[in-house]
Parts: C-alpha cells; structure tokens; sequence
C-alpha cells in the first residue's frame, strides 16, 4: 500500500471513530439510565444535547452531540436573554471607544415608544429606584426577568443584536426579533425602539433616539408550525397549528458558543470574541452563577436556589451546596425547557458545558399552561446534569 493512501485510511478510520465517539458517549454512558434513554428517544420530547468536557492541562475542548439539529426549530424562550445581556455591555464600549463616557451604572430611562411600549423611569430594586443597566443584567439572570430584557432589547435593537451575533461566527440559523411576555405586539412594533437617555449626577450623557430595524429578521428553521391548537390573545381555543415561524430561534450550538466565548473568551481567535472588558467578564459570571438569596428583594419562598438552574437542582428546592457554581441561562415557554450551563464544582475540580432542551406538551395545545414541566420535564434536566456530573467524577 503506497503512503498516501495508507495515510488516507487513517485519516478515514479516525474520523469514523471520532464521529462514533461524539454520537455513542452520551448513549452509551449518559443514557444508559432506562429514565433518561425513554425520554430522549421519544421524538414528542425532541431532546437535544450538547456536551463538552474540558482537559484541565490542555484546556482543550472536546464536545458530543446528541440528536443536535441546528434546522430543527424548538423555541428558546428566556435563553435569548443571555446574548442581550452580553450585548448590552459590548454597546457600552463600543460607545466608549467612540469617545462616549457612559458605563452600565449610569442612570437609563425608556420614554414611552406606544400604550404597549411604556417608559421606564424606575426600578424599586435599586437603592434611588433608578433603572441601570447593571441591575437589568443582573435581574435577567439570577431570575429571568422579563421586564429586564425588553428593557436591554431596546437599547440594541433588531439590527444590532444579530448583526452583532453574526459578525462573530454565531451563525446566521439563530435570529432574535421579539420582545418576551408582552402580548398584542406586531412583528412592525418589534422592529422599533424607545427614546433611550442616559444621566449622572443629573447630567445628560447619551441620547438615543427612536429607532426602527432596517433589516426583517426571520428565521429559516424547519417545522416551525406546531401542535394540533392554541390560545388566542383572546383566551379562546384556536383549532389550528401554531405558527413559530416569527418568533425568536436560538440554535442549541449558538447558545453554547455564545456561553464558551464568556467562560472561555481565550478558546477563540479576537475576531470571534466578544468586544468586552476584563471586568465586564467578571461582572457577567457573577450574574450567571449567583443566586436568588444573594438579592434581598428576592423572596426565598418563591426564588429558591434551583429556580433558574434545571441541571442537577431543577427538581428540588433544597440549597445548592457552596462548592457547585452554575453559569448558565434557561428558558421556560410553551412546552420547552432548556439549560446552557457552565457547570463547576470547586471542591472535585470539576467542570463542564452542557446544554439541552426538552419538549413536554402533551395535548399539542400551545400557550394553555398545560405543560409537564414539573412531572417530566424538569426532573428530566435533572437527572440528566446529574448523569454528566457522575460521569465527570468517574472520569477524574
């Protein structure tokens, strides 16, 4: 056998072997548990997996999927959130090295854009009721607020958020264009923003001016029109699929690289980074990983430990243990459940990305509440960070 092809067998069989790798690990040693494989392989749960172990000598990462198709649409709900937030920092420096001295402590006020769009002059979590885009990020975390990200999304826009996401290998499958939790918005009154001004010390900053988007973003993913019904704006039963064609999509890969380019910044060449400051690092894992009970305005009763970590805790309310650190962002909405996280425990040295997605909407009816998230879906994220957990140990 002459060289060359000798050479070309190997490279062959490697990649055979390496793609049998990255497909069987998490079947064979993830789930393997009889729980976990019945869920993940029932296509009404359209699960997907992503993970990646890390050689703590190398840093080198070597990540397995399973059942990841970045075509097939599942709906992200809050995991867009985290994108924005990096976002919103990035535009602060972007400004800055424009000559523009404004930070993210600096006073922020939306003016009223329409009835559906109201202003935001206050927030009675900080300690002079000011919004800030520190507390919004931070809010947006550690319990998905809502309000919060609307609030970041305005500030950047349509046009600035996927371009932004785009110009740094988040490919272009992944499209945010809506607001969350605010009903009887058009696809028009997503593409337009609020009179946005900032102040300190009662000194006008920045102002900037309305805006609508230049470009229509909309995503190109297949089956995006769903279930067998839903519930209208009205409250009434619609007997018709529900059409996800125009709502926010953000691919499992997408979430997982926008996460490692925060966790793991050095993993990329600086085109494909994030435009952020050492500090803005720090302050954005402080957001991801810190807990309710870390807010004195954050009931424990309501926000528990768990409430916005699904892997390993999302089943329970008990306290997380010191040791374990989560950096993550989930999302909650119509059936889905998914968790990108970076996963931490300090005390084994152990650490690993892992992000899934769960779909748990029995009856096929969209936007009724009727969801299994408490009797599948969250036992389900779990278990499951619990088996990568376990798994890691073994491993060490």
């Amino acid at each position: 056998m002459k060289w060359f092809q000798y050479f070309t067998l190997l490279l062959v069989t490697s990649m055979i072997v390496s793609c049998r790798t990255s497909a069987t690990l998490i079947s064979d040693h993830i789930l393997k548990d009889p729980y976990l494989k019945q869920i993940a392989q029932d296509p009404q749960h359209e699960v997907q997996i992503l993970y990646t172990r890390i050689d703590k000598n190398t840093k080198k990462l070597t990540t397995f999927k399973f059942n990841i198709n970045p075509d097939q649409y599942f709906y992200p709900a809050s995991t867009v959130k985290m994108p924005v937030a990096i976002l919103s920092l990035q535009k602060i420096n972007e400004l800055n090295q424009k000559g523009l001295d404004i930070n993210k402590d600096d006073i922020m006020m939306h003016a009223e854009l329409s009835t559906l769009l109201k202003p935001a002059f206050s927030d009675t979590t900080t300690l002079d009721r000011k919004p800030r885009i520190s507390r919004y990020v931070e809010k947006l975390f550690v319990v998905s607020d809502n309000d919060a990200f609307n609030r970041l999304y305005e500030w950047l826009g349509q046009d600035y958020i996927n371009q932004s996401l785009h110009s740094i290998g988040i490919t272009d499958k992944s499209i945010i264009n809506h607001r969350l939790a605010l009903s009887g918005l058009t696809q028009e009154d997503n593409k337009k923003t609020n009179n946005i001004r900032f102040f300190r010390n009662a000194q006008l900053l920045y102002n900037q001016p309305e805006m609508v988007a230049v470009y229509t973003w909309k995503h190109q993913a297949k089956n995006a029109i769903k279930g067998l019904g839903f519930i209208d704006d009205r409250d009434s039963l619609v007997q018709s699929p529900f059409d996800f064609s125009h709502k926010n999509f953000y691919t499992i890969e997408d979430m997982d690289a926008t996460l490692k380019r925060v966790i793991m910044p050095e993993n990329f060449p600086k085109d494909q980074q994030f435009n952020l400051t050492s500090d803005d690092y720090i302050f954005l894992k402080k957001c991801m990983s810190d807990l309710p009970a870390k807010y004195a305005f954050y009931p424990s009763s309501e926000y528990y430990d768990s409430y916005v970590k699904f892997f390993m805790f999302g089943d329970s309310k008990a306290s997380i243990p010191d040791h374990m650190k989560i950096y993550n962002k989930v999302g909650t909405a119509y059936g889905y459940l998914t968790d990108c996280a970076y996963i931490e425990d300090t005390k084994n040295n152990i650490s690993f990305f892992l992000t899934a997605t769960i779909h748990v909407n029995k009856n096929n009816i969209y936007n009724d509440g009727a969801y299994e998230y408490d009797e599948v879906g969250l036992p389900f994220l779990a278990k499951l960070g619990q088996a990568f957990y376990n798994y890691e140990l073994k491993m060490k």
